[in-house]
Order: structure tokens, then C-alpha cells, then sequence
């Protein structure tokens, strides 16, 4: 998955208003921007000193940014690997999880370092989870009839990484030509429309790695095992996660109006809360990570060996070759 859009973290708005800003010179490389240290860490307008409340909430955007990115990279293994009804295809999942971390965790910070705006991050695109796991899909289909199962797994990486490639290129000429503009001539219920496909998909996929429960269309292929406890507990605790998120920072704000420190600090809080929440629990009643995992409740652990691990899993010889290149071409 190639990280192809970027996204703020906490910076001051004045700041890039302020004379000092217009006098930054950022260092050009060929390999990008070398860090400006202003930009890194948070300093105050009136003083120039350290603003210790920016950096608390810049360190805490890191964590909530890491927790996305992380997030991020089980959304999309869940969209590749998991909305296949192809056991060789659903096996990978732990694997896909631990290559999407990899992927989007090596561009993210290549682009904090060398980026032009420093408090910026890059992010994968679910999109491209979707188009990926229909040609995997696809692709499995086709070699489950031509009675080779065992070059499933090595095609579908493949697919993946060219596909990401081929991405990564069309969006830097598309950006170098100045294409981009032409975006404004699609309609806005087109562009609507086409979020909104996006979101259902999204939305499903998560019920769907929620409940344990496979989906068709919107709905649970088995309401009688959706429904059970264990199920509707795991969805109850998605739910309520989104609103602590949502609702969260406008009660703190409720409790300390106007103070600036609880709006730097209170959206990041409570996107960390539920996650320290959960932890602090298990902890509490003594319920082991291992029973968690046969419950569904956390995923696998990836034993691949790490980095390496995942480098060296499958082999291009492995790789059917005329499938792929009727995918992606």
C-alpha cells in the first residue's frame, strides 16, 4: 500500500503567518527536505520558548497518529485479505497485517523527516485496499481452477506491491503534469457518491472483523452467531470507542471552557483512552492475551520473524506471472 495522502498534525495557525515562517528556508536534497527544528518541536509565538502544552500534544499525536497507522494497516490486511471466502487467501491476514505496518510505518517516517511540512503524515489509502482485494480475489479464482492453489500467495503479494507501484508513479506524474486540477470537473454527487461506496465498505468490513461474523452484501451471513454475546460485546466496544472519540473532547471542553490546554491535549487524550481502557481491564481481571486471541478479541501474532521475515515468506518463483499481468494490465 503506497502512502499517498497527508494529513496535519498540531501546529499553530499563526505560526505559518508569523514573519519568522516566511524567512524559513527549508534545505532542497534529492532526496527531499532536510527538518527545520522549529517545525519539530512547538515554540511560543510571543516568548520563542518551548510551548511545553504543544509539545505534550505533539507527543501525544504521534502515539494517536502511530495508533491510526496501525489501525490503518489491519482496515486494510481486513479489506485484501479477510473479504475473500478463499482459505488460502484468508490465511495470510496475520502476514498482511504485518506488511501493511512495514509499508505504511517506512513512508510515514521517511516523510516526517525529509517531507516539506514536517508536522505532516503520510497514510494508506483504503481505495486501494478495495481495487487490491478484488484483484486478489480475482486472481485466487482463477488459479483455484487451474488447479494450483499454492501460487496463490506469492501472486497476491505480487499484485499487491505492483499495484502500489504502479499508484506511486501515476500520482507524482499526475501531481508533476499539474493533472490534478481536473478533478474539479467531476460532479459532486459522483464525488459524493463514490465516498460514500467507500465508507459502506469500510463500515461493513469492520462489523464484519468485529462480530467474526462473514457479511454479505450488509448483512451477517449467520444472524444467530452474529448475535451472540461474545459478538455483540466486541461491536458494543467498537461503538462506544467511536463516541468516547466523537463526543469526548466537546465534554472537556464543556468542563474547562476556553482553557487552551484541554484543546490541545483533549482530542488526542481521548483517542488514546479507550485503547488504555481496554488494556487496563484485561489487566485488572486477569484475562490473558491468548484467550483473548481464540476469542477474537486481538489478532494473531504474526511469527514470520519481522522485517526479514516478511521479505523472504514467498519467492518470485512462486508467482503466476500470466495471472498477474491479466490483473493489473
Amino acid at each position: 500500500m503506497a502512502p499517498t495522502s497527508t494529513a496535519p498534525l498540531l501546529q499553530r495557525e499563526n505560526d505559518a503567518a508569523s514573519p519568522r515562517a516566511s524567512q524559513r528556508e527549508k534545505p532542497l536534497t534529492w532526496f527531499g527536505y532536510l527538518p527545520i527544528w522549529s517545525e519539530c518541536v512547538p515554540l511560543d509565538a510571543a516568548t520563542g520558548s518551548l510551548d511545553w502544552a504543544g509539545v505534550a500534544a505533539n507527543v501525544g499525536a504521534g502515539l494517536v497518529i502511530g495508533m491510526r497507522e496501525a489501525l490503518g494497516g489491519i482496515v486494510s490486511a481486513s479489506l485484501i485479505f479477510s473479504t475473500a471466502d478463499i482459505s488460502e487467501v484468508s490465511r495470510m491476514f496475520p502476514f498482511g497485517i504485518g506488511m501493511m505496518w512495514y509499508s505504511t510505518s517506512l513512508g510515514a517516517l521517511w516523510y516526517a523527516i525529509f517531507g516539506r511540512l514536517q508536522y505532516a503524515y503520510g497514510t494508506a489509502q483504503d481505495v486501494i485496499g478495495i481495487l487490491q482485494a478484488v484483484m486478489v480475489a480475482r486472481i485466487a479464482e482463477q488459479l483455484l481452477l487451474a488447479g494450483e492453489p499454492e501460487k496463490i500467495p506469492a501472486t497476491a503479494i505480487a499484485v499487491i506491491c505492483l499495484s502500489a507501484v504502479l499508484t506511486g508513479m501515476s500520482s507524482f506524474m499526475l501531481g508533476k503534469l499539474g493533472l490534478g486540477k481536473f478533478a474539479l470537473l467531476f460532479p459532486s454527487p459522483v464525488t459524493n457518491g463514490f465516498l460514500g461506496a467507500i465508507g459502506f465498505v469500510i463500515l461493513r468490513s469492520s462489523l464484519q472483523t468485529s462480530s467474526g461474523v462473514k457479511f454479505q452484501y450488509f448483512y451477517p451471513v449467520s444472524i444467530a452467531d452474529f448475535c451472540r454475546p461474545s459478538s455483540i460485546a466486541q461491536v458494543g466496544l467498537q461503538v462506544a470507542t467511536v463516541a468516547t472519540i466523537r463526543l469526548g473532547p466537546l465534554l472537556l471542553e464543556l468542563v474547562f471552557p476556553g482553557s487552551a490546554s484541554a484543546q490541545k491535549i483533549g482530542s488526542v487524550a481521548f483517542q488514546l483512552l479507550p485503547l488504555v481502557l481496554f488494556h487496563v481491564v484485561i489487566y485488572t481481571v486477569g484475562i490473558s492475551m491468548d484467550s483473548l486471541t481464540r476469542e477474537g478479541w486481538v489478532y494473531p501474532k504474526e511469527t514470520s520473524g519481522g522485517l526479514l521475515g516478511h521479505w523472504t515468506a514467498y519467492s518470485v518463483d512462486d508467482v503466476h506471472w500470466p495471472s498477474l499481468a491479466q490483473s493489473v494490465f
